[in-house]
């Protein structure tokens, strides 16, 4: 039995007005996150967008008018999901304007191309290629953030997945629309019929599975954020202890050379007596920057683990150049300047460094053996480096 276009527009339209409900009580329910309205408009705009198609007629095609205003509803609603996306990972988007301009292309073409004359099988061809570069936009995105997540890098984000597939084939469908539409039918009509069945199977079949997959993205990122949380310290958004043994572990099963270093704050009672929790605190946050920016980012792995100690996990650094690399960040700290309160404090660090053996399987044995370096650096007079060999 063929498939009516018309029935097939309709399915479609409900399923996204369904999305628009789902994701307005979202909003709802969580006014804080930009995404959830975003994604609302979306499914809004591509629902009216069908709307209009229903009344279409598929013996012609529409006027550059009405044309234009449907294309120019289904190329917004993209960018309105990609924008959402974006602010779904916390990526500042790069103007809404520009995005929005963007959607309108296909639109804008659809209107242009008609009143220049242009042959109208042509022109819509044209339309549904400029729609798949932006669903095209929309998949790198969603493919871009799978698996990049530090705190969880052995989680495979799923539901992101299948929403980043599901936009891959609704890009493919708007490919296989224009080709047909250029090539695939005894007459415009047919072709034209032809293509708007491609794209609305293709959206009856994932429209549902897309919708619920990005609410399943909300439950990874929830999910996400409480692993986040239960391994980051909130002071200085460095790993804590869990953190640092869940990375630690990763490391030790697949790189070596390791160098674990401890550095400890000297005297910093002395600091909190002076200037207070909140001076002490501001010295923390100073340190940890300081930090960051002396260690390379793909190379070490950052921790407070306590107070005022911090460890820094080095891979692929032999002991010349963690020995090395300590030193410089002494240096870094004794030279560095820590204001609190518009006064500038003469702060040093004591270092302690161990190397895990080839044996060693977990990070507490050289992490002991960093500790004791440390109090043997203290003991020594405080700012310098200790180092404590394996036995």
């Amino acid at each position: 039995m063929p498939l009516d276009p018309d029935t097939l527009l309709a399915s479609s339209m409900f399923i996204n007005a369904s999305g628009a409900i789902v994701f307005s009580l979202f909003w709802l329910a969580d006014r804080r996150s930009p995404e959830l309205a975003l994604w609302a408009v979306g499914y809004i705009l591509v629902a009216l967008g069908l709307l209009g198609m229903m009344f279409l007629s598929t013996a012609e095609y529409p006027s550059a008018l009405a044309g234009g205003a449907v294309f120019l509803l289904c190329g917004i609603s993209p960018a309105c999901f990609w924008l959402g996306t974006r602010c779904f990972d916390r990526i500042r988007p790069v103007g809404w304007w520009p995005a929005l301009i963007a959607g309108a292309i296909p639109g804008l073409q659809y209107v242009v191309g008609i009143e220049l004359g242009r042959p109208p099988a042509s022109v819509a061809a044209t339309t549904s290629l400029l729609l798949a570069v932006l669903y095209a936009f929309n998949t790198h995105v969603l493919a871009r953030g799978i698996g990049r997540d530090p705190v969880q890098p052995g989680r495979w984000p799923v539901a992101r997945t299948v929403v980043a597939a599901c936009l891959g084939l609704y890009c493919i469908s708007f490919v296989a629309s224009a080709l047909v539409t250029w090539h695939g039918g005894a007459s415009e009509v047919e072709a034209e019929v032809a293509s708007i069945t491609i794209v609305s199977v293709v959206d009856n079949l994932l429209g549902v599975i897309s919708c619920i997959a990005m609410a399943g993205m909300l439950w990874e990122r929830a999910r996400g954020d409480l692993a986040r949380e239960a391994r980051i310290d909130p002071l200085t958004g460095l790993f804590n202890r869990r953190g640092l043994h869940d990375g630690a572990r990763r490391w030790l099963a697949r790189s070596r050379p390791l160098a674990v270093i401890i550095a400890d704050i000297d005297r910093f009672k002395r600091i909190n007596d002076a200037h207070g929790h909140a001076g002490g605190d501001l010295v923390l946050t100073t340190f940890a920057h300081l930090i960051r920016d002396v260690c390379p980012a793909e190379d070490s792995l950052l921790a407070r683990i306590g107070g005022e100690e911090f460890v820094i996990l080095l891979r692929e650094a032999d002991p010349d150049a963690a020995r090395h690399f300590a030193d410089r960040l002494r240096h870094e700290v004794e030279t560095g300047g820590f204001l609190v309160g518009g006064e500038r404090l003469a702060i040093t660090v004591s270092i302690g460094l161990a190397f895990p053996s080839a044996a060693e399987t977990d990070l507490t044995p050289a992490l002991e053996r960093a500790d004791r370096a440390l109090y043997a650096a203290k003991r020594g007079g405080r700012n310098r480096v200790e180092e404590l060999a394996a036995v």
